[in-house]
Parts: structure tokens; sequence; C-alpha cells
């Protein structure tokens, strides 16, 4: 039965007619053909007596009824549809153990289809286990990831989810173990190296001090987790003025708006809704994204955006020259449109416009039936090319109904890059409207949380959203990972009745701060990393010594103070820092906690200590007054101790005279660690008996033992909502 069974797999998966010679060469093409041909008609009578009427068989065709179920036809349904479904079908048994023999055109077709049906069946994996992490399935997730790299072993995506969903599921020795096998098992088959995405995820592992979540969440625990998708808080504003440039350029009078802010700020997901209710107002929509400009695809972006448009049915307005032209970087529309005429080769440079005010025709075509609105997303990323050909367009259509939604990521946005010097002269064209999309304001916070959090009180959570408007600056990327990370670690639950948000009991133990989430770590690390060595200097120098003033700039790094604002400046283009009365800091605490994490306990003692001999020498040489209590905070970290012992003692005496008794207190704290035996330490102990006796105190307060930093992170106090259970 093996070539019989072999032709019955071939019917079932290639679902149609196929003719007796096709059938005959594919499994008897080396017997002569009378032979082959009576081989193929014993097969079709042994497969007729276990299918009947189900296998069709005519003089000339052969074809299986569609009824006839195939678990290989059925896997590619799911995986069109339903991944999860699909990933539950084991596809790397696809005829195992079927080969017949001398039949090598068989062979090439289950060769060549195995390779499809693993391809789609990596692809179902992947969706799955991805579906399973963002619903916090973790052993889900594990489980599939270990047979997605089962069958696919090199896949750095496979090891990435298999290392990390094991790691969240509460087991960090296994999840090292996992990459000691995946990286033994690329070098040894493939002679080559982990990724750096996989040794950076390793490394916040390895370096995680709290280690991973001692109580993983999971579906089998909590129920299915929340869906964190809120409506648009906050951009009743911006979505009024997108609205009224889609109006005034419906009226024939082109408009352009450039949509700016920082990264995960919601530029995409307000322009989203705005571009909803084009659709639903009739209008054309065409969509592009900014690419990598070392990708090397000229006018990438714009093309994207153009090849949905191939079909409308306005494009036929065109002149058929034109739609030639347009036709050297859209060939779709050749194909819609044979009968276009030939072209010679592409012009000289200086002929290029033909090629420009072709696309600008179609585009005309198109707003010749209805408005365009056209929204480029990450437009700081376009190359040359595309910045030209888009300055052409908004030039040249600017008396047609064309709406123009460029949305570029400040910070990202290189003040020399092609798309920085084409948004400075959209900017100062006057039917542009330059939209600033900020973080959401402390209120707008608390508005989405109560509405994700179902709460039911009519203060219930308000701190709580202070302390996360405080932890993510409002950025709605940052909140809603964070709130993710929430779930994840077993801070929060919700009920699974009213959906309302309940505090586990264990976050009120005082367990801790709750760690960063994971993904609002990776995109600050990805923007540091892409920082040019002189800037991302300057930016560990803020994060590791908060605000600092040129003069301080230019002694840590030997540079000019020119030099230094110049850094600084373009630290706060990149908005990574902000200037406030001369001196440069972190834009946010998590962007200093992300710079900090990435160094070695010896860097930041260093900078520390060159901060502290930076500040001591400005102050004395040059009269710029520096806070001693600054002096001694870094020359203690720095490890400077006579100048920390000197600092400190000049900082509690400068508390006593403010009469911040506590604070005098603490700076001697600081004073004793560093003092010398003997007089030093005489000197401590006289003033600390000083600043006890102006107190009215006996002995040292617990409130100056403990702590007085302010917290940065979410505490588990901060969660003002019910307590489950």
């Amino acid at each position: 039965m093996g070539k019989p069974l072999a032709l019955l797999a071939f019917l079932a998966l290639e679902r149609q007619a196929h003719s007796r010679e096709r059938l005959a060469a594919l499994l008897w093409g080396d017997h002569p053909e009378p032979a082959a041909r009576a081989s193929l008609r014993q097969a079709l009578t042994h497969l007729r007596e276990h299918l009947g009427d189900a296998l069709r068989v005519s003089r000339q065709e052969v074809e299986l009824d569609p009824s006839v179920a195939c678990d290989a036809v059925a896997f590619l349904q799911a995986a069109a549809t339903d991944p999860v479904l699909a990933a539950r079908y084991d596809v790397p048994r696809f005829l195992a153990g079927l080969s017949p023999r001398n039949a090598p055109l068989f062979d090439e077709w289950v060769t060549e289809t195995r390779v499809g049906l693993l391809r789609r069946y990596h692809q179902a994996l992947a969706a799955a286990a991805r579906a399973a992490m963002s619903h916090w399935q973790w052993r889900d997730a594990v489980a599939l990831a270990e047979r997605w790299q089962a069958s696919d072993p090199l896949s750095e995506e496979a090891a990435r989810v298999l290392i990390e969903a094991t790691y969240l599921a509460g087991d960090r020795a296994a999840a090292l173990d996992r990459y000691r096998e995946y990286r033994a098992r690329l070098a040894a088959d493939a002679g080559e190296q982990p990724s750096r995405a996989v040794l950076q995820l390793v490394r916040r592992i390895e370096t995680e001090p709290s280690g991973p979540p001692s109580r993983p969440v999971t579906g089998e625990r909590h129920g299915r987790p929340p869906r964190l998708e809120p409506s648009l808080v906050g951009r009743a504003r911006e979505l009024e003025d997108l609205q009224r440039a889609w109006r005034a350029a419906g009226r024939g009078s082109g408009r352009i708006v450039l949509l700016e802010g920082e990264a995960g700020v919601g530029k995409t997901r307000l322009a989203d809704e705005f571009l909803r209710r084009i659709v639903t107002e009739g209008g054309t929509l065409l969509r592009a994204r900014g690419y990598d400009p070392r990708s090397g695809i000229p006018f990438g972006p714009l093309v994207e955006a153009l090849r949905a448009a191939a079909q409308a049915p306005g494009i036929a307005g065109a002149d058929p020259q034109w739609l030639a032209e347009a036709a050297r970087l859209l060939p779709e529309l050749r194909e819609r449109f044979p009968g276009l005429p030939e072209l010679t080769p592409p012009p000289a440079p200086a002929e290029g416009w033909r090629l420009f005010e072709a696309l600008a025709q179609l585009l005309l075509a198109l707003a010749g039936e209805r408005p365009v609105a056209v929204f480029l997303d990450d437009a700081q990323w376009c190359d040359a090319d595309s910045c030209n050909l888009l300055h052409f367009l908004t030039k040249r259509l600017e008396e047609a109904p064309v709406l123009w939604c460029i949305a570029v990521t400040l910070g990202e946005l290189q003040r020399e890059a092609p798309s920085a010097r084409l948004c400075r002269v959209l900017r100062c064209k006057a039917r542009t409207l330059a939209l600033t999309v900020r973080p959401l304001g402390e209120d707008e916070v608390w508005e989405l949380v109560r509405e994700l959090g179902h709460v039911s009180t009519p203060t219930g959570g308000r701190r709580f959203a202070a302390r996360l408007h405080a932890v993510t600056a409002g950025n709605p990327f940052y909140i809603i990972e964070q709130l993710k990370t929430l779930f994840a670690e077993g801070w929060l639950v919700a009920d699974p009745e009213s959906g309302e948000w309940r505090a586990m009991p264990a976050a009120e133990d005082g367990s801790g701060a709750m760690a960063m989430a994971l993904t609002v770590h990776d995109a600050i690390a990805a923007r540091i990393e892409a920082l040019p060595p002189d800037l991302r200097d300057v930016l560990i120098t803020l994060a590791v010594g908060g605000a600092c003033g040129t003069h301080v700039l230019s002694h840590v790094h030997g540079i000019s103070r020119l030099r230094a604002a110049t850094l600084g400046d373009e630290l706060v283009e990149r908005h990574l820092a902000v200037e406030e009365d001369e001196l440069y800091r972190c834009a946010h605490p998590a962007i200093a906690r992300v710079v900090r994490d990435g160094l070695t306990a010896s860097r930041r003692r260093e900078v520390h200590r060159m901060i502290a001999l930076s500040l001591d020498l400005v102050a004395n040489t040059e009269g710029v007054p520096a806070p001693p209590g600054e002096i001694a905070r870094h020359a203690d970290l720095g490890g400077e101790r006579r100048l920390a012992y000197r600092s400190a003692v000049e900082a509690s005496r400068a508390a006593m005279q403010r009469y911040a008794h506590e604070e005098a207190l603490r700076w001697l704290d600081l004073a004793a660690a560093h003092a010398s035996p003997g007089e030093e330490a005489m000197l401590v102990a006289r003033l600390t008996d000083e600043v006890l006796g102006l107190a009215g105190w006996h002995e040292m307060p617990a409130s100056v033992r403990r702590s007085g930093a302010v917290a940065q992170e979410l505490e588990p106090e901060d969660l003002d909502l019910p307590v489950h259970g």
C-alpha cells in the first residue's frame, strides 16, 4: 500500500482534479508509460475499495471529494483563522515514514509541502505562544515554546519566548538552563553565538535582585486576566483639531498635520481613532510607516501607501501616460491596466520629476472621487528620497482635498536627518497644524484606572493613579505595561463577575516596590543604546548625578562648557533629558534607572567620584556654589572618604542653621562613617549632642534611622483598592 497511500496523500492535499499522466509520472516516473498507467489503475482500484465514490475517477482525470477529511488541510484552514487551534496539530509528523521507492518527483513534492507546512506551523506556534503570554498563561506559553523549539531548534524567537515564559512561570534556574542549552546547540550546529537580544534578556534575569515573580499569575490561578484596552482618554482637543483639518481638506484646501510626541505617548492610537472616523465618513485612507533608512528601499513608505490605492476605482481617472510612469514603482498598475504604454528605461536623474508628477496624478485622481487622508507613521525614519517625494507631493497637492497626517517620534528625530529638515519645512507652511501629543495628566490617569478597573467607590484608585502617574510620567505605553506587570506579579486581580480590580493580600505585607515592566525597560534601553558614545556618557552622568550644570559636565568629561551644553541640548532634543535653571537632568526617573541598571558597580562608583570632585573643584576655584550635601553624597558613593567627611559636616551645620534637625543628624551619621578616630570622631559626637539638645531629644528618633528617600516606584500601600478575598 506504499504508493497507493502516497497517491491518496497527494490527492488529499492537492484538492483539485489531476490528469492521469501527471499522477503516473509523480509515482511511477521510472516505469515505461504503459507500465506506469497500469500501476496507476491498480492503485486507484485499491483506493476505491476503501473510499468508494469519494474517489472520482474518469478516463482523463482523478479527484478526491472535498468532503474527505484531511488533518493537513484542516491545519491550513485553522492556521488562517485560529492559530491557537492550528498549534494543536502534530505537523512535524507529516507523512512520517512514507517514502515510496523510485518516486523522486513525489519525494520533491513531500519536501516542498513539508517546508510550507512547517513554516505555517511555526507561525501558528508563535502566535499562540504570544497570545498565552499576553494573558499571563505562562505554563501554556512554555509548552507551546517547547514544541516550537523542538521543531525549529535554532529559532532565536522560540528560544526567547521559552526563556522568558519559563522565568515568568517562577523557575529562574530552569530559564537559565534553557538559555545554556540553546547556546550550546547554536554553537554546535551553526557555529554562532546567541544574539544581543537574547543576551540582554538573560542578563536581566541573572541580575534581577528580586528574582522571578514569587506568585506567578496563571489562567489556572486567577482566571482570565482583564483586557487592558482603554478608551481614548485626554485627547478630545487633539481629535477636534484633526477633525477641523479634515473638514478643511474636504473643501478642497489641502492640509498637513504633524503629530509629534515621545515614544509611547499614543500618537498612533490617536491617529487610529481619527482615521476610523474618516473611513466612516467616506474618505479614502492610505497608510504607511517609515522604515530604518539603512534598509535601502527608496520611496518605500509612500509606495506602501499608494499600493493600497492601486485597486481604487478613482485611480482609473489618471492619464495612461502617468499611470505607466507610476508603474515603475507600482507594478500592480500594469496588472489592472494591461494596456498601459511601454516606457523606455528609467529616465535620467534630471527627468526624475516625471515619476514624482505621476504619483501626484494618481493622488489627484483618487481625490477627484472623494477626499483622501494619507497617514505616515514613524516619519522620523524616512530616507532622503521619501522625504523629497513627500515634500513635492504636499506642495503639488496644496489645492486638492488631501490631508497629510505625519506622525513623528520626538527623541528619535535626529537634527540633521532628512526627516528633520522636512518637518522644519512643513511646519512653516500656512496650512500645517503641528499637534504635540503630551503625556496624560494625573486626573486623566485616574479616569483611565477607574474605567479599566471598574472602580465602584467615588474616590477609589485616586492614590494609585497618582503614584502610577508619578512612576510613568503619564506615558500611556508605560502605564499599560506597568499595569500588566501588576497583574503578572500578583499585586492585582480582577473580580471574575464585576471585573473590578482588587489588591491581593500579599500586596499589603510591605514586601517592597514593584519592578519596572520589562517592556518599558527594553523600550528605554533601545533608545539609550542607539546614542553616540559621547551622548551616552553625558546621560550616564545625569542618571548617576542628578541635576548637573555645564560646569560639572565639562570637568567630568574633560570638555568645554560649550561642548557640554551642546551635548546636553542634544539629549533634550531626544527627550532623554530636560533643562531647568541651567541644569540638565534625566527627563524621567525611569530613564535614569535604566541607565544605572546598565552600569557596573565600578562604573557607578567612578562617576560618583568624578561628580564629587568636580563639584568641589568648581566651588573652590570658580565660585560656583554647590550644596555640601550633594558633594557628601557623591563622595560617599564614590569612595572619597575625606571629601565625604568634610562635606557631610558642612551639610549638617547648614541644616542646623535652618533648624532642620533630622537632616542635620543624617549628615552627621554620614560624617561619622568616614571620620578618623580621635579629633574628627569627637567633633561628630559633639555636633550630634548639640543637635539633640537643640531639638529637645534624648536619643536619635526612629524617623532619622529610617531612610528618608522618597520611593520612585509603586509600593504596596499605593493600591487604594478593595482587597481580594
